[in-house]
């Protein structure tokens, strides 16, 4: 309904594309039309999460209230503005032109990892090495660099999270290296949604020109060249960024590992009780 009351009015809306019933993944074309929707949409989503942070927004509000509801939202609306400052604090115009053009050009590029996947040339065990097995090297990057290749720091705030979920007792990640080219890598990455979900990514990257050639994901938004889906970019963030710049554990999570290793010492311990018996 909402769709018809803007396109009467001369708008075109636009809306992510849901998964039909059997289908897996968003095409290409799909998973980038889509995350040109949140690009938009995240700043009417923050303001709805600083307006819903008042007691009277956050809760349902009756019917002899809503007379009065345009000038509360005017009230607290400019309220917002002056204590908090404006949502978009970037106000640069040439920036954000430019940032529009690299996602609308990148609209129409190909997938190559994913169309190299799909004819099985990517997905068979025999054609990986373990990461430890060779000499590696991987691009650094700077956090500017990467939030240019992701549009924005929405995934580069969840990397440090899901990267420590993901790491190793020696604190790497599993990753593994092709046998026929040394600058296609991918990784297995659990489902934030689900424990019992795995999907392999896959990064290509280049020593010489541009450091992220091309990714993809098993995940429903991984064939997107428009940005890069979560999984996508914690792989991304650790080997060209985190790992070069001294990443640590944040505390709660030390505090689990150092559990952890206590209880598994514990277990290595030798039994002592029966080494005096009664006689």
């Amino acid at each position: 309904d909402i769709v018809e009351a803007f396109s009467d009015l001369g708008y075109e809306p636009k809306m992510p594309i849901y998964l039909p019933k059997g289908q897996k993944q968003h095409t290409t074309n799909e998973a980038n039309e889509a995350r040109l929707v949140t690009k938009v949409r995240w700043t009417v989503e923050s303001y709805h999460a600083r307006l819903k942070k008042w007691r009277f927004f956050s809760d349902r509000i009756e019917n002899q209230l809503l007379p009065k509801l345009h000038d509360c939202v005017r009230i607290v609306s400019a309220t917002l503005n002056w204590l908090r400052g404006s949502i978009i604090k970037d106000h640069n115009t040439n920036h954000m032109d430019r940032l529009a053009k690299l996602m609308t050009d990148r609209l129409a590029k190909h997938n190559y990892l994913a169309t190299l996947v799909e004819q099985g040339k990517l997905s068979t065990k025999q054609r990986w090495k373990k990461i430890d097995e060779i000499d590696f090297d991987f691009p650094e990057m700077e956090l500017e660099d990467l939030r240019q290749l992701f549009f924005g720091s929405y995934q580069i705030k969840q990397s440090q999270t899901y990267a420590e979920e993901h790491l190793d007792v020696n604190g790497d990640f599993a990753i593994q290296v092709s046998k026929e080219t040394d600058e296609i890598i991918r990784c297995a990455i659990q489902s934030r949604h689900s424990n019992s979900t795995r999907y392999y990514a896959w990064i290509q990257f280049s020593l010489t020109g541009d450091p992220i050639t091309s990714w993809y994901c098993q995940c429903k938004s991984g064939a997107r060249t428009v940005g890069a889906c979560a999984h996508e970019a914690t792989i991304i963030w650790f080997l060209s960024y985190a790992r070069h710049h001294d990443f640590q554990y944040s505390n709660g999570r030390r505090r689990i590992q150092r559990s952890i290793e206590k209880i598994q010492s514990d277990e290595d311990e030798p039994d002592d009780s029966n080494e005096f018996s009664a006689t």
